[in-house]
Order: C-alpha cells, then sequence, then structure tokens
C-alpha cells in the first residue's frame, strides 16, 4: 500500500543508523574487494533505498537503482548527484530486472533479499543480469540456526516485520538460496548486537 511503502521510506533512514554505524567499516572492506577483483563500469544495486551504498563507490560509474519504492527516488537521485555517479533508476522488482544477459559487472545487495517476494528468482535474475566473471556484493541478515531460541523469536517476529518493515522476513536462510544460484560463494556469517536480526553473512558471489 501507498502509505506504508511512503512511512517506511521516511522512517528507514533514522533505523538503519545503528545498523550502518556498526557495519561502515566491514563495508567499506567488502565494496573495496569486489572495486579492485571485478573493476566494474557499470554496478546494479537492488534496492539501494536511501543510496546509503553510494558512499563507497567511485564517483564516474554508470550506476544503476533497482528501487521499486518511489519514495526513495528523490534522496537517490540527490545522493547519486552529490557523489558524481551517472544514476539510472529503474523503477521495477528484483524477480525482473528490466536490463540484458550479462550487461553489469557487479550487482550490490545489502539487507534486500529479507524483504523481495521470491528471493529464489530475484537471484536468478541478478545471475543473469551480471557478466561472466562479474560478481555479486551481498550483506544480509539471516535466520538463525534452527531449534535455537533466536530462531523461535525470528518465527514468531515475521508477521510482524514483514508488515511494518516493507516485506522482511528475519527467518530466511539467505545464504543457502545464494550459494543454491552461484557456483562459487565467498561469504564470512557473524553476530551484531541487534535483536532479532542478530545473525549477518557478508560476501562476494561469482558468475562463472
Amino acid at each position: 500500500m501507498p502509505w506504508r511503502k511512503r512511512l517506511f521510506a521516511r522512517l528507514y533512514p533514522g533505523l538503519s543508523a545503528r545498523h550502518e554505524a556498526q557495519m561502515a567499516e566491514r563495508k567499506r572492506a567488502l565494496f573495496q574487494e569486489a572495486l579492485g577483483r571485478v573493476r566494474p563500469e557499470r554496478v546494479l544495486e537492488v534496492g539501494p533505498g536511501p543510496g546509503t551504498n553510494l558512499a563507497y563507490l567511485p564517483p564516474g560509474l554508470a550506476y544503476l537503482a533497482l528501487e521499486p519504492n518511489p519514495f526513495f527516488h528523490p534522496r537517490l537521485r540527490e545522493e547519486a548527484r552529490k557523489r558524481g555517479l551517472a544514476l539510472t533508476l529503474l523503477p521495477r522488482r528484483a524477480e525482473a530486472i528490466p536490463l540484458p544477459e550479462g550487461s553489469v559487472d557487479l550487482v550490490v545487495g545489502t539487507l534486500v533479499l529479507c524483504s523481495v517476494a521470491d528471493p529464489e528468482k530475484a537471484l536468478e535474475e541478478v545471475h543473469r543480469v551480471l557478466r561472466p566473471g562479474g560478481a555479486y556484493l551481498f550483506l544480509e541478515h539471516v535466520a538463525a540456526p534452527r531449534r535455537t531460541p533466536l530462531r523461535f523469536l525470528q518465527e514468531a517476529a515475521t508477521p510482524f516485520f514483514s508488515l511494518l518493515g516493507d516485506g522482511c522476513h528475519p527467518n530466511r536462510e539467505t545464504l543457502a538460496l545464494i550459494q543454491a544460484r552461484f557456483p562459487r560463494v565467498e561469504a564470512e556469517t557473524f553476530p551484531l548486537p541487534l535483536p532479532v536480526v542478530a545473525p549477518h553473512v557478508a560476501g562476494l558471489a561469482f558468475k562463472g
């Protein structure tokens, strides 16, 4: 519903500030590694929201932003302008990326696979639009191990998170989904001192 998307776009920068502060150094290192290994000219970000990750990209890149929430678009335009990135806004969903096969060098997705309607289809699309040798940079909160107290809490909290968090599912086993789609995945799992969404995973997945 439009009011929920508007509310989410208004609240998200404040709600995510603590998480971003905790992840800044890890993100910086991950982006530097991806940029050094892939040397991209065209970068697609899936679900960039207000454009937080633009701070980790060098100026001059062709930056494609796949963002279905129109209430994030003004801030995305402003962030891209300030950082010297050539922005193309794609107001579509991750399950149907409107780009040709093999047309981008690097795909970025942070805290996005929790909220897409069909994560398997979204990853299929990410794999499709990457060129051979290209990489998918990901950072996601993931499900805790089964039969643990945290996993029970995640299962109970999922309906609430999904309603107010633009579709967020804290109980998704996202790393397994990425490994099922990409033959080569370099990933690290780690905790954060956050309720419900404490387990995280970050890394790079390469298209052969």
